[in-house]
Parts: structure tokens; C-alpha cells; sequence
């Protein structure tokens, strides 16, 4: 009798030691770990010890994630060798995870531990999106180190990505409707209030075909391939993220640029039909003195994922899952005013909202995600009668305890990439120019002198986060 007490007592606190440690990010979920970063970055002085944070994190289970953080954080302080190395890391990481066979021992037992516990139990890997960004930010290291070889390979393993996350995306969707067939849930995707409350991310979600695809990425490839002399992939580069984002008149005036310098005639033609006051405006000669700036503008940081909690009925009665969610009000976004000398030479445009590409991406994933949240929620209801069957009430009080502290939502995403990125291209003097960027209706801004070579580019990178302005400049000539 004892023996069996004492059993049923080792039992439950089994269940409770493995729910404590599902829950260990309850009490400090991802975002909460990140925010210290983010306000640190965010200061008129920042103090991040670039050497030492997340030394320990950026080697475990989530070492893509903590890398991607890092690296971002030092490509803001000017630290572009540290950034390249971890996004290195990062970038190989991706690589193995995906040429790891899907029946290897450490993909079982990932897969395992996520079904008893949470999403939290699987290594991180990135999201689409984040893969993309992540060759788009390692090219731009090289950029602002007038790399432009570098910057190059980066963009195309970028530009390779958004087609990839695409096909893995379909793959993903088929194999997680298969399984909730199999398990018997049917469509879970009718449940009213999921309905509800996903509904409410169309807003900025709906504005966008995928989340795959940025013009961002796009657009600075093309002038990296512009730089490098290869015009006919620029303009490739450049229709692609007219395609995109086709309101940025900056990007509306570069696609007629290369058109009529590469004698494009029919697409001149379709574009004078779309854009006709731009097409007249731009049809002169170009300017043969001076030299072009290339403003890059990011604003803040991304928002992080909420949790949210819903119930479903599974076989065997009902649940409450908890799921990753993106809360609003969403505002728009700011455009910088950018004066040269004292004449305001006009604003930024915006080129890609990532945090549309974050709603969105978790608006594409969430069929997955509900089909793996449903049948682990299957899965934990049969063992819950398992353990009423040969442990007796105290089995069953245990595998309950345990089934509602080990359901926590995912919330892990790049929280340090930026909520929106803009742009800005002119022509310019050539000689050192003065600029002011300049928040409109705010004091804050920043100045900053550029040295804009004759017939060349000069590209400024200026990031805001909070009250803070992160900027570099590299310049080419001809």
C-alpha cells in the first residue's frame, strides 16, 4: 500500500517536474528577454556589451535566434565584423537543420518533446521571412564595408530564399493536414472565435501577397548589382520590388530609368500607362554632374508576439490552447524629412512594412501551427485516461495539472529587425554635403556629412530606435 502511494506521489511530481520546465518561459517568455536589448539600443548612449550577451544562448537549442538578435545589435553599433560572424553562425545552422535528415534522432526527439509539451521544446529556425532578411542584412555588412562582391552573394542567397520559403511553406501545410486528418480533428479552422480573433490581423496582414517576398530585399540588390555594372539584373531586381510595393516613386523612377537606358520599349510603355505624371516628369536627359544619394531609413523594432488562449473541441472533450497573436492598434508609418544645407529636399517613401511580414507570416503558419496544437491537445487527452487507467485518480489529477501548465503559445521571433524600412534617392553635388534627417513634428534628428563622389553613389544607413539614431555611410565612385 505504501509502494503504491509513494508511486502515485513520484507519478505526479514527475508530471509536475516536466511541466515545470515547459513552463519556464511562461514566466519569462522570449520577448521579455530581448526587451533589455532593445532599450539598451534605444538610449542616446548605448552600453551593450556586444562580447558577452547571450554567450551562453547564442550556443544552445535556439542559437539561430539568439545569433540573429546579436548580430543585429552590432551591425546597429557599427561592430559589422561581429555582425558577419553571427549571422554566419546563424546562416550555417539554417543550412544543417535543413540537410539533416527528417528521420535523424535529434529531429525525433524534437518532435517528441513538442508534442508532450509545447512549440517552445522545438529548436528555432526562422521564420521565411527571417531567413531572407537575415542574407539581406549579412549583404548589407559587406555593403557598408564597400564589399560589394560580398554584398553580391548575399543578395542572391537572399533572393533564392524568398522562392524557397515559398515551396517550404506548401510543404509544411500539406504534411500538418495530414495529420490532423489522421488524428481525426477535421477542420479546426472553423472554430468562431479563432475566426475572430485572426480576422483582426487582416489589417495589415491583407495589404500583402506573401510573406515571402519583400521589395526591400529587391530593391538594395539592384542597386548593389547597379554598383557592380550588371544593369540588366538591376532592373530585374528593381521591377520585382515595383512588383511588390508599386505606391514608392522611388522605385517607380529607377524601373524607368533602366528601361530606357536598356531601350525596354514595351515595358516603357506599359509603365508610361501606369504612372503617366511620373513618366513625363522623368523623361529629360539624367543629370551628368553630381553624384546620387541613397537614404536607407528603419524605423523601431518589429512588435513582439503575444499569447492568447481559445477552446476547441477534440475528441474526448474540451481544450484550451494557447497560440501566438499579434496585437493592434497599428499605426502608420513616419517618413523622414531629409533637408540638405537649409532646403528641405523632400521625404522618405516606404519600401516594406516588416511588421506586415511578421503578422503575416504567423497569419501563413497558424494552419500548421492549430493542426500540431489539436492533435498534441489529442495526443495529451488519451494520456490523461492512460494515467486514470493504471494510476488511478492521482495519475489522472497529474496528467491534467501537467496538460494546462505546458500549454504555452511560441513567441519566438527576430525581435530587433526593424517595424518599417523607407527610402530616399537624389542627386546631389558632388563634394562633402551636410545632411539633416529630421523626424517631422519632433525634435529629434540627427546630422551627418557625406562625401558624394562624381557620378557615383553614396549610400547613407540610418536606423531609429526609440530616441536614437544608428547611421553609416559608404561611398562609390564611378
Amino acid at each position: 500500500m505504501f509502494q503504491r502511494g509513494c508511486k502515485r506521489l513520484g507519478v505526479i511530481f514527475l508530471f509536475l517536474l516536466l511541466a515545470g520546465c515547459s513552463i519556464s518561459s511562461t514566466f519569462q517568455p522570449y520577448p521579455h528577454k530581448i526587451a533589455p536589448l532593445q532599450q539598451q539600443l534605444s538610449r542616446p548612449s548605448p552600453s551593450v556589451d556586444l562580447l558577452s550577451s547571450f554567450k551562453r544562448e547564442r550556443r544552445g537549442s535556439d542559437k539561430i535566434l539568439y545569433n540573429l538578435e546579436h548580430g543585429r545589435a552590432a551591425q546597429l553599433l557599427g561592430q559589422t565584423a561581429i555582425s558577419r560572424n553571427d549571422f554566419s553562425v546563424a546562416i550555417a545552422a539554417i543550412r544543417s537543420h535543413e540537410e539533416r535528415a527528417l528521420v535523424s534522432a535529434s529531429h525525433i526527439g524534437a518532435s517528441l518533446a513538442s508534442f508532450a509539451t509545447n512549440d517552445n521544446a522545438l529548436p528555432y529556425v526562422g521564420e521565411g521571412y527571417e531567413r531572407v532578411l537575415l542574407h539581406h542584412y549579412q549583404a548589407l555588412n559587406y555593403l557598408l564595408e564597400a564589399d560589394l562582391t560580398g554584398a553580391g552573394v548575399e543578395f542572391r542567397w537572399a533572393n533564392a530564399e524568398q522562392q524557397e520559403a515559398l515551396n517550404r511553406h506548401a510543404k509544411e501545410l500539406d504534411r500538418a493536414e495530414k495529420e490532423a486528418q489522421k488524428k481525426g480533428v477535421g477542420n479546426p479552422a472553423e472554430n468562431n472565435e479563432y475566426q475572430r480573433r485572426y480576422a483582426q490581423l487582416d489589417e495589415v496582414a491583407g495589404r500583402l501577397k506573401n510573406s515571402f517576398q519583400n521589395a526591400y530585399s529587391f530593391y538594395l540588390s539592384g542597386v548593389v548589382y547597379e554598383l557592380q555594372g550588371e544593369e540588366n539584373d538591376a532592373y530585374i531586381a528593381y521591377k520585382k520590388a515595383l512588383e511588390i510595393y508599386p505606391e514608392n516613386s522611388y522605385v517607380q523612377r529607377d524601373v524607368m530609368r533602366l528601361a530606357r537606358k536598356l531601350r525596354m520599349d514595351d515595358d516603357l510603355t506599359a509603365l508610361a500607362k501606369r504612372f503617366p505624371a511620373l513618366y513625363n516628369a522623368t523623361a529629360v536627359a539624367e543629370k551628368k554632374d553630381g553624384g546620387e544619394l541613397i537614404l536607407l531609413y528603419e524605423e523601431n523594432f518589429v512588435p513582439s508576439r503575444e499569447e492568447i488562449k481559445i477552446p476547441f473541441f477534440v475528441p474526448g472533450g474540451l481544450v484550451t490552447l494557447a497560440f501566438p497573436y499579434y496585437r493592434g492598434p497599428w499605426r502608420d508609418y513616419r517618413p523622414l524629412e531629409v533637408i540638405t544645407g537649409n532646403v528641405a529636399a523632400g521625404q522618405t517613401e516606404l519600401l516594406c512594412d516588416v511588421r506586415g511580414l511578421a503578422v503575416k507570416s504567423l497569419q501563413e503558419k497558424m494552419p500548421v501551427l492549430l493542426a500540431r496544437q489539436l492533435v498534441r491537445a489529442v495526443s495529451k487527452v488519451v494520456a490523461q485516461r492512460a494515467a486514470k487507467e493504471k494510476l488511478g485518480p492521482f495519475g489522472e489529477l497529474g496528467m491534467m495539472v501537467y496538460s494546462v501548465v505546458s500549454e504555452n503559445a511560441d513567441l519566438r521571433s527576430w525581435l530587433t529587425l526593424p517595424e518599417n524600412v523607407q527610402i530616399f534617392r537624389i542627386n546631389l553635388p558632388v563634394g562633402e554635403q551636410r545632411l539633416r534627417l529630421q523626424s517631422p513634428h519632433s525634435a529629434l534628428g540627427t546630422e551627418i556629412a557625406v562625401d558624394v563622389k562624381s557620378g557615383g553613389k553614396t549610400i547613407v544607413y540610418a536606423v531609429k530606435t526609440g530616441n536614437q539614431f544608428h547611421t553609416a555611410t559608404v561611398s562609390f565612385e564611378k
